[in-house]
């Protein structure tokens, strides 16, 4: 059981679901998807988790893959989904829409070099995981005042999940990698004035298959 929030916001932190088929090969990046059935289905399964854990504010980033799935966890608390671009996962500009695969094969180099330097290399015309974050950080700076005290969800990509807790953790970039969440996996911190505890991280992993 977790003790509730008083002097600082809990952020509930979960990575939209399993995108479907004809998206998931693709470079989404702040662009649109559809979810998948076993998106779907995990989206039952946030409702299942959170059914006796307050939640007081709901906010996702406004592409549909995040946002259909943040309305499901607001309509089951009755409060309301606020979405905001600066949640988008990064721009990658002339990659986005296409398959992986096309691209790696047209561009090798630069597909290297974006995961080699994750973090700090754009795609062409894109943003770099480092530019997204500091727009997400933004968002957080305009809202951390008023939700100092309460239970927050937020529904984004894993980069943007990953790379928020990294950057509040002090952490370079390139190492959230290490935070890494399956698709609708979900990370718990607490954010106090003065620092941020991990209080939970994926813990869905050690529910029982079945």
């Amino acid at each position: 059981m977790l003790d509730a929030p008083e002097d600082f916001c809990r952020l509930l932190l979960f990575r939209h679901p399993e995108l479907a088929p004809d998206d998931a090969g693709r470079a989404i990046g702040a662009g649109h998807a559809r979810l998948g059935r076993r998106g779907e289905r995990a989206i039952l399964r946030w409702l299942e988790l959170v059914q006796e854990l307050p939640i007081d504010a709901a906010f996702a980033s406004d592409q549909p893959q995040c946002a259909d799935a943040a309305s499901a966890l607001a309509i089951a608390k009755g409060i309301e989904c606020r979405t905001d671009p600066r949640l988008r996962d990064q721009s990658l500009g002339q990659w986005e829409g296409r398959s992986w695969e096309a691209i790696a094969r047209e561009d090798p180099d630069r597909v290297r070099d974006f995961f080699t330097d994750f973090g700090e290399v754009a795609a062409p015309d894109g943003e770099s995981l480092g530019q997204a974050i500091e727009r997400v950080l933004d968002w957080w700076s305009d809202h951390r005042d008023e939700l100092i005290g309460r239970t927050v969800a937020v529904v984004a990509s894993g980069a943007v999940v990953t790379g928020l807790v990294a950057a509040m953790l002090g952490m370079r970039l390139s190492r959230a990698v290490c935070l890494q969440l399956p698709p609708a996996g979900l990370g718990i911190v607490d954010i106090y004035a003065n620092g941020i505890r991990i209080t939970a991280w994926n813990p869905d992993v050690l529910r029982a298959e079945g």
